[in-house]
């Protein structure tokens, strides 16, 4: 984990792939949230941008 990865709080998931890291800034409605985004699919260097994200593909990171 970057030392920046304890500001993301949740997974980003699709179809059982973690996608990248996200942390949550406004709860829009039920179905989505404003996120922080940091994808891991976009290359060598993560992408880093602000998304609206779907509730369900939140999944929250869990200390160990």
């Amino acid at each position: 984990m970057s030392n920046d990865g304890k500001s993301y709080t949740h997974y980003v998931v699709l179809n059982e792939v973690v996608l990248g890291e996200a942390r949550i800034i406004e709860k829009v409605s039920d179905w989505i949230s404003l996120a922080f985004v940091k994808l891991r699919v976009s290359g060598p260097k993560p992408s880093t941008c602000f998304a609206f994200v779907k509730n369900q593909s939140l999944v929250p990171k869990i200390e160990n």
